[in-house]
């Protein structure tokens, strides 16, 4: 039997393999019992805290980086491409190639099960020239590793604030719900009563039912909401499925944010501290071939003006946000003002029992509309944060 081997071209030294880049983004991983920071990370308190079944809003970040199985992985993973350039990470593809050269045999061609045996050595061979050509146009080293980890450690907070944000969006949902319920229970009593006294039809009954019926569906449809969604949220933050996690309240969104932004500074910080740019940028040092230089080069230029462009969209959502929630804080007041008026009306008797329960529903409506525009004035200004902190979007 032949034993030949193909001999990989240049001379640089073979090192063992390292995995491709990337890391999966999956969440739902069972609570790791032990942290990923050494105990001096944080003082006694801060780890009572992190360790405690309450979830507050401050405590996102670092939980993130001592539970998330994702995170934790990078950090494994990192050791591999610590203290390495773009050439040293080239030879570990070179020599995994090395080794399957080594390892192909080709077989004679009177030899049984001829035609199977070729196939599989020339797919080793096809194997072991793709590992050659990652080598030539590896662009990757330690500070791109670290970059991409970074960024995908920062977005999984970002999604994690966003969670905390969604639930309690749910949680107001099911206020709402619940309030539109009780008050389609209370046009079906009307509604019977009406028929009863020959003042309604038989028609407008049924619509009164289906109306309830579609309240309290969507009632039951809040509630699976919250629950999946506290769910997916624990899960990320390294709690166990079905853990009994206690969700703190959110923080309350800054006042007067935009007043104190300036934009045109923000974008160029946004520009400097954007993840993709950087990585993009050195891929484009590292490279060695002019056609793939020109096209990091290319993407480099075109990234530059969109994350530009994602902060002014950033900007623009924001003060959108503050003035629904100024619209929503002033219809509360409103209805505040006619809840007090029906208060003395209805001690003077000057208000019938419907009327009033319609006034009391109407407020309830604008204090859940007033908590929604929080939520979203609140997530509005992490949004913009996070653009100017590296993680606009650059295509």
């Amino acid at each position: 039997m032949n034993r030949n081997r193909k001999k990989r071209k240049g001379s640089r030294p073979a090192r063992r393999a390292i995995c491709a880049l990337g890391a999966v983004l999956a969440f739902t991983a069972p609570q790791t019992a032990l942290a990923a920071s050494p105990e001096f990370a944080y003082s006694e308190e801060r780890w009572a805290q992190l360790r405690d079944d309450k979830l507050e809003f401050d405590e996102i970040a670092d939980l993130i980086r001592e539970y998330n199985t994702t995170v934790r992985r990078n950090q494994i993973d990192f050791k591999d491409y610590q203290g390495k350039d773009n050439e040293e990470i080239s030879e570990t593809y070179y020599d995994t190639a090395d080794e399957i050269y080594a390892s192909i045999e080709y077989p004679d061609s009177d030899e049984a099960n001829y035609g199977s045996l070729l196939a599989a050595a020339q797919s080793s061979e096809l194997s072991a020239d793709q590992m050659v050509k990652q080598g030539d146009n590896n662009v990757s080293d330690e500070d791109v590793v670290s970059w991409g980890y970074q960024q995908q450690e920062k977005s999984l907070v970002q999604t994690a604030q966003n969670q905390m944000i969604a639930y309690w969006e749910a949680v107001v949902s099911l206020e709402s719900s619940q309030n539109a319920a009780a008050r389609a229970q209370k046009e079906l009593e009307v509604a019977q009563a009406g028929l009863t006294a020959g003042t309604r039809t038989q028609s407008d009954v049924l619509n009164a039912q289906e109306a309830l019926l579609t309240a309290q569906s969507n009632v039951t449809t809040a509630e699976s909401t919250i629950a999946s969604t506290r769910e997916s949220l624990c899960l990320m933050l390294g709690w166990k499925y079905g853990d009994a996690v206690e969700i703190g309240a959110l923080p309350e969104p800054a006042a007067g944010y935009s007043s104190t932004i300036n934009l045109v500074a923000d974008q160029e910080t946004a520009v400097a501290s954007n993840y993709s740019l950087k990585i993009l940028e050195r891929q484009a040092e590292n490279s060695m071939n002019s056609t793939l230089k020109s096209g990091y080069e290319t993407s480099l230029a075109g990234g530059t003006e969109s994350v530009k462009n994602s902060v002014s969209s950033a900007y623009q959502s924001l003060l959108l946000a503050e003035l629904q929630y100024e619209q929503a804080k002033n219809s509360l007041t409103l209805a505040e003002n006619e809840m007090q008026k029906a208060d003395r009306q209805k001690a003077a008797g000057l208000i019938s029992a419907n009327a009033y329960a319609n006034q009391q529903y109407s407020y309830t409506d604008a204090q859940i509309a007033e908590k929604t525009a929080s939520y979203g004035l609140l997530q509005a200004q992490l949004a913009y944060q996070w653009a100017v902190d590296g993680l606009a979007a650059s295509s």
